[in-house]
């Protein structure tokens, strides 16, 4: 109902323009007559007088009742003024219609310009007149000039030609109903079959239209009819078909998001070519190995995010014809990252499940074998510094049991000297093979320390106490400093004592002449804290970072010359950790070693913890 209503509003708005285009020629067509008629009847006049004598014009003169019969006129034309002016242009007579002006205008000087037409405006509204203006001659002289202005026509409808409009209007209009009616009529059926279309389509059921039409439409609803059953039956073909595309692609996207669930949690670095060679899956584990995401490795070429020759070569033979994808291959080559990452390549081809002999794409898996190959350089060093710190006491015992058999070992003297290196030696050995056996045990998780209630203070003064009688014979200041009341702490009591003594041991050997050795301990809110200092060789800041690895000694000449075996540190910081502690070395030092022991209490413990 409401197109049908827009039609005839759109209707009644056509014939509305329809006749007001017709009103606009008409006025368009009286305007231009009534200007024609105005300049025919001004160029006509204007000449008439200037066949008058000038003298006659003038005011006063003997033909002076034509001007008045033209301002008579005035009421009922255009006239709008009649002037007789001089050589210089005043006015000498003038005969004007009420309310109006005549307006200033300069002459013309040029004979070419005497006798012409003008558009002008009077003052003060603004309104035009069209002036036409005639020289007044005497003997050929020139006198003057009349000037004759009638009004511009306007543009519009006069009330006398209102009958004339009202009938052009008239018929126009009342053909309005007559051709609303009847297209009303014609588009019915039109009407009839776009709602059963609509219906159509919201039932989403493709029955044919049943619509009365007769010619030129009714044979369209016959072929529409015919077009709704074919695509009704091709559109449920498609339905099934798309069901079965939505199922397969469901089951596949299942299995391969599967497959890549597993890929993914595969410890190795995976990548997937397809038998062109082009990368079809990089997991997470590759794409940190080489520094970006899946996403660019799949997007990009291998030039754009790997610069190794190694691994480019691989990936371009792939990508050649298909030869030698039938065999697995083995790469190892360096990454030049930090820390310089070992990497091998094992390279598998994928074979259809129908086809064996067919190769589908490739498998690529990356092991990284920097660990492995860093325990191996460890147990490598590892042998090789426990067998030189076996080997140097074991020479010297061989050496002293020789001389101890020969002619020098009958002298009382050298047999007390070697009597006191043997211990020496005997002691060291024993040392290292007690520091070896708990480093195995706290890394192997088989030494569980025997926590109790124990006075710090005592044990390390008695530590303390030990290390200042190994020195006796050394000018070396030691200071003792620790409060007298303490909080028992809850550790391994031997455990501890051979930690501090290491670090003590440690501050009296790298010590210099005349040095201080000083043991600190302080309590404070969060933690017991043990500090050793001395004022010898110091830390480096270079190898600040591996005197806690085993076997690691200094390459200080002044170290290297005094005996060791690099396992006091390691020791004593794997003891300190058992005990959930940290053993740090104080860098602001500026003389000396200072290394720093905390003992967290149990609340302390806890928040770390948290």
């Amino acid at each position: 109902m409401l197109k049908a209503d827009r039609i005839g509003l759109v209707i009644v708005l056509a014939s509305l323009s329809a006749i007001a285009a017709i009103a606009y020629m008409v006025f368009q067509y009286q305007h231009s007559d009534r200007l024609d008629d105005i300049r025919g009847q001004g160029v006509s006049l204007v000449r008439a007088l200037s066949g008058v004598p000038y003298d006659q014009l003038v005011f006063g003169g003997e033909q002076q009742g034509f001007l008045q019969v033209l301002r008579h006129g005035a009421e009922d034309n255009d006239f709008a003024y009649v002037s007789i002016v001089d050589r210089t242009g005043r006015s000498v007579n003038e005969v004007v219609a009420s309310g109006l002006i005549v307006p200033a205008v300069d002459v013309p000087s040029e004979p070419s310009a005497w006798l012409g037409e003008a558009q002008l405006e009077l003052p003060p509204d603004g309104r035009k007149i069209i002036e036409f203006h005639a020289p007044l001659l005497a003997a050929g002289d020139l006198q003057g000039f009349v000037r004759l202005g009638y009004r511009y026509p306007a543009f519009g409808l006069d009330m006398s030609q209102l009958p004339f409009f009202a009938a052009v209007s008239l018929p126009v209009f009342l053909l309005v109903p007559l051709f609303y009616f009847l297209l009303r009529r014609e588009i019915r059926p039109i009407r009839e079959a776009s709602n059963e279309i609509n219906r159509l389509i919201d039932g989403e059921n493709y029955r044919q239209v049943e619509i009365a039409a007769t010619g030129e439409l009714g044979d369209f609803m016959q072929r529409f009819n015919r077009f709704v059953q074919l695509a009704g039956s091709r559109i449920e073909g498609l339905e099934q078909n798309q069901k079965r595309l939505i199922t397969s692609t469901k089951l596949l996207t299942y299995r391969k998001n599967r497959v890549e669930t597993v890929l993914e949690t595969l410890p190795e670095a995976v990548l997937i070519l397809d038998e062109s060679g082009t990368i079809t899956f990089a997991n997470q584990k590759l794409a940190a190995l080489f520094g970006v995401s899946p996403e660019v490795i799949l997007a990009q070429s291998p030039q754009e995010w790997c610069d190794n020759p190694d691994i480019l070569q691989l990936l371009a033979k792939h990508r050649s014809d298909g030869k030698g994808r039938s065999f697995t291959d083995t790469i190892r080559f360096n990454l030049n990252t930090v820390g310089q990452q070992s990497i091998v390549t094992k390279t598998y081809p994928l074979f259809a499940p129908n086809k064996p002999s067919s190769a589908m794409g490739t498998l690529i898996i990356f092991r990284d074998e920097t660990q492995e190959a860093l325990a191996r350089q460890a147990r490598g060093d590892f042998v090789a510094h426990l067998s030189h710190e076996l080997k140097s006491p074991l020479n010297v015992l061989a050496m002293y049991s020789e001389s101890l058999l020969g002619e020098a070992g009958k002298t009382e003297e050298f047999r007390i000297e070697a009597a006191n290196v043997i211990a020496d030696e005997v002691d060291r050995l024993s040392t290292l093979i007690t520091g070896l056996l708990n480093m195995t045990q706290i890394e192997n998780g088989s030494l569980t320390p025997d926590r109790s209630i124990v006075k710090l203070r005592d044990v390390a003064s008695a530590a303390f106490e030990e290390a200042r009688h190994s020195a006796s014979d050394k000018d070396y200041v030691f200071k003792f400093d620790a409060p007298k009341e303490m909080s028992p702490v809850l550790v391994d009591k031997d455990l501890i004592r051979i930690a501090i003594t290491n670090l003590l041991s440690n501050a009296v050997k790298y010590n210099c002449d005349g040095g201080e050795v000083r043991l600190t301990i302080e309590e404070t809110e969060d933690a017991v804290q043990i500090r050793v200092a001395d004022t010898g060789i110091g830390v480096s800041e270079d190898e600040a970072a591996k005197i806690f690895d085993k076997f690691y000694r200094s390459t200080d000449d002044r170290v290297r010359s005094i005996s060791g075996h690099g396992l006091g540190l390691a020791l004593t910081k794997q003891i300190i950790e058992l005990h959930h502690g940290s053993l740090s070395l104080n860098h602001e030092r500026a003389e000396g070693a200072e290394f720093i022991i905390n003992l967290w209490k149990e609340t302390t413990a806890v928040k770390q913890a948290i």
